[in-house]
């Protein structure tokens, strides 16, 4: 029996090979914002205050909320509150 000559491709390398234009090209969506970390000092009651927001969230939801993700939350709540909604808050805190 003869041996076949060695050309230099094999089949699966030129299965493999492909045209770029033959590729799908995806615009893929970059992300516009990159958290910063930031760093905050809570007294005792604020962390205890914070956690029991975050038990009250997590029962009422279907997944885990994690206490950074709860104060995004009241971030965004606190940005709909008036001023002095939110200045009888702080003298309630002090």
């Amino acid at each position: 029996m003869t041996a076949k000559k060695i050309t230099g491709k094999s089949k699966l390398a030129k299965a493999v090979e492909t045209n770029d234009d033959t590729r799908e090209h995806l615009d893929l969506v970059t992300p516009n914002k990159k958290a910063k970390l930031k760093a905050y000092r809570l007294y005792d009651d604020d962390i205890s205050r914070l956690k029991k927001i975050t038990a009250t969230m997590n029962r009422e939801s279907h997944r885990h909320i994690s206490e950074t993700a709860a104060i995004r939350a009241l971030l965004v709540l606190g940005s709909n509150a008036t001023g002095e909604r939110l200045l009888n808050a702080l003298r309630k805190t002090i």
